[in-house]
């Protein structure tokens, strides 16, 4: 039975700043949207607490889930703690998300809820470009001091292992940290999305605020249009930013080459990324990149600065570029484009990037969040704390049973929820969470397993979580990476 089965029954809610159908919903939403009605269709009770906007309803079924809105911008937080004091027995769980200030769920829940906070970025930094003083200053103490209080000792998920630096290092959380990365669009969707120009496209895809820095990919088009006359650009996306950059569009004499798109349906969004050459995201920092995972989907390599977050979505050589965070943006997209200036390069780039997306999916994360949601319903049921103090290493021990069936039965029991596992035969692939490799060989004791490799497991192997062999889609790259 997987995690997601055994939820069957259980009320949860899902807390976001936004839902998925508002004007400014983005990757922070579909990451919501996506688990929480997977999370409904597996059997589970889900309400999602949102802001409402204009045009909204108050109370909403969509796809199994029930939506409550309440409260605007920042009203939705003290909207979202008097549903739960409200409804203080109804819940099972809450999934928080931290969208730069969380909603302190465990203020307004009794003690034996699981409360689980997602964060997706920290915000210490983006305070000030939003801001004035002093609510900048409140920002940044919700965020850490404050939120590092009511969350102790409680699990939290992170997108990234970006994210999970940075949360250990700026926010200073001491939290057992659990990495849950996002998905990919719906396969179905892709494999009709289109098909490649013939000559060079960029497809940009954000929302348009100060901190994604789409105004740069703008100021590189007059430099890339000497070498590329052709070029075209389309930019989709809303936000407080539109018309100043179409402004500047307008002040750079490229209005002929760029078209600005606004908000588009999935399905012009997977057209468009099909259509180009390259997707560039110029933020100064991601929790992940959803974007990247978006356009490699169908095919369609990825240009970023080397930043938190885009550092983990995109692997050189692989799926894309990353830039120094100095580098000249119109240098690094030029350089790509001449990468792919043949159909042949574009061709073998598709291939690698769809495998490279293929590793994720909403079904994975999906079921890796309910395995934390389970493991800690089973930490408030039983009133005990974990065996493993909190450690962000992670270990893959490999293993030869003589007596597999016995073994597996051990191995169902004596893991925890968060911990991976995978059988061939007899031979048995473990890739545990949360430990080194003297809690390993504690674990490995435990299962009566006394020979066995043990080594730290790659950046890699976590972010994907699973503990079957990699057969990744680095495999055949040319020497030095990008053909």
């Amino acid at each position: 039975m997987t995690a997601l089965e055994r939820l069957a029954r259980t009320d949860i809610a899902f807390l976001n700043w936004r839902d998925p159908g508002h004007p400014d919903a983005g990757g922070a939403e579909a990451y919501c949207w996506e688990i929480a009605r997977r999370f409904a269709a597996a059997g589970a009770h889900v309400t999602l607490i949102s802001s409402r906007y204009p045009g909204s309803r108050a109370r909403e079924y969509r796809e199994g889930i029930r939506l409550v809105r309440g409260g605007g911008t920042f009203g939705v937080y003290a909207a979202a703690a008097a549903h739960l004091l409200r409804n203080r027995h109804a819940y099972d769980a809450v999934v928080d998300f931290q969208n730069g200030i969380p909603f302190f769920s465990p203020l307004f829940t009794p003690r034996w809820t699981a409360d689980i906070c997602v964060i997706h970025h920290v915000h210490q930094r983006q305070f000030d470009t939003r801001f004035p003083w002093p609510m900048n200053a409140v920002g940044r103490l919700l965020e850490k001091q404050v939120s590092r209080r009511v969350y102790r000792g409680r699990p939290v998920v992170v997108v990234s292992p970006s994210t999970r630096e940075a949360t250990r290092r700026e926010l200073g959380f001491g939290n057992p940290l659990h990495i849950v990365p996002n998905g990919r669009p719906d396969p179905a969707l892709t494999a009709t999305a289109g098909h490649r120009s013939a000559t060079p496209v960029l497809t940009v895809v954000s929302r348009l605020v100060p901190q994604k820095r789409v105004d740069l990919v703008l100021r590189a088009v007059p430099a890339l249009l000497r070498d590329h006359p052709e070029l075209r650009v389309h930019l989709c996306g809303d936000g407080p930013e539109g018309e100043s950059l179409r402004k500047l569009a307008a002040g750079l004499g490229i209005g002929a080459a760029v078209e600005f798109h606004g908000h588009v349906s999935d399905e012009r969004k997977e057209e468009l990324f099909h259509r180009a050459w390259l997707t560039v995201v110029p933020s100064v920092a991601e929790g992940w990149g959803l974007a990247v995972i978006e356009a490699n989907a169908v095919g369609t390599p990825a240009l970023a600065f080397d930043v938190p977050g885009l550092r983990d979505a995109v692997r050189p050589g692989v799926n894309g570029w990353l830039l120094d965070p100095d580098a000249d943006l119109a240098a690094g997209v030029a350089s790509a484009l001449d990468a792919l200036s043949t159909p042949e390069a574009r061709s073998l780039s598709s291939v690698r990037c769809r495998a490279w997306a293929g590793a994720f999916s909403w079904d994975a994360s999906a079921e890796r969040l309910a395995h934390v949601v389970l493991e800690d319903l089973q930490r408030v049921h039983r009133h005990r704390r974990s065996r493993r103090s909190p450690c962000d290493l992670s270990v893959l021990t490999r293993f030869v049973s003589p007596d597999p069936e016995n073994t597996e039965r051990a191995v169902r029991n004596s893991l925890r929820q968060t911990d991976a596992w995978h059988r061939d035969g007899d031979a048995f692939r473990l890739l545990l969470h949360g430990c080194d490799e003297v809690r390993a060989l504690r674990a490995l004791h435990r299962l009566d397993v006394t020979e066995a490799d043990i080594s730290l497991a790659h950046g890699h192997d976590v972010l994907l979580g699973a503990a079957e062999p990699d057969d990744g889609p680095e495999r055949g790259l040319a020497p030095g990476g990008w053909p």
